[in-house]
């Protein structure tokens, strides 16, 4: 037969099992009209007219978007602290060299990050094209970012024609560039 002391353990864990499920469902109740999708969509999609902008460069000058219809553009989304964004840079230095005397226009976004990483990062990358930081999270928040590195694909008439969550390849951004010239 077991002892009250027992007894009233039980009751206490019981009440707590209780007042758990209760807070369970009133969490799945209060949840049920919120969206099934768990990955948001950028704000910004492909066929959508890319947002204009002005940003300081770390190296004093600005760059304006909307002062570069007429030609593609590419807009990669970085930090210094991505590892995926290390892996991917020296491919994207390597399209800049090949596609810059195309007219194909180009710059970084550090996103989430100091100044002196940001340039450091470009420092140890070798990094040659325009490079900002979005301090303010304007540029992010109107392009819909929720991940980096992102890169959108931009067509001379100011179009987002494709953009890539992840690391780009090469191969990746030759198709869409030679697609945009």
């Amino acid at each position: 037969m077991p002892s009250l002391k027992s007894y009233k353990l039980l009751v206490v864990f019981a009440a707590a099992g209780l007042a758990l499920a209760l807070a369970i469902a009133a969490l799945l109740l209060s949840l049920r009209d919120e969206p099934k999708d768990l990955f948001p969509k950028p704000a910004v999609a492909a066929k959508e007219a890319a947002p204009d902008f002005k940003l300081a460069l770390l190296d004093g000058g600005s760059f304006q978007l909307g002062s570069h219809k007429g030609k593609p553009v590419l807009i990669n989304f970085f930090a210094s602290w991505c590892l995926p964004c290390r892996e991917e840079m020296p491919a994207i230095e390597k399209i800049v060299r090949e596609y810059q005397p195309k007219g194909v226009a180009f710059l970084a976004i550090s996103t989430d990050d100091t100044e002196a990483n940001a340039k450091d990062f470009v420092k140890k990358y070798g990094v040659t094209f325009p490079v900002g930081i979005d301090k303010s999270t304007e540029i992010q928040k109107a392009y819909g970012l929720y991940g980096i590195p992102t890169t959108y694909f931009i067509d001379k008439q100011g179009m987002v024609n494709y953009f890539h969550s992840g690391s780009v390849t090469e191969e990746l951004m030759r198709h869409e560039l030679d697609k945009l010239l």
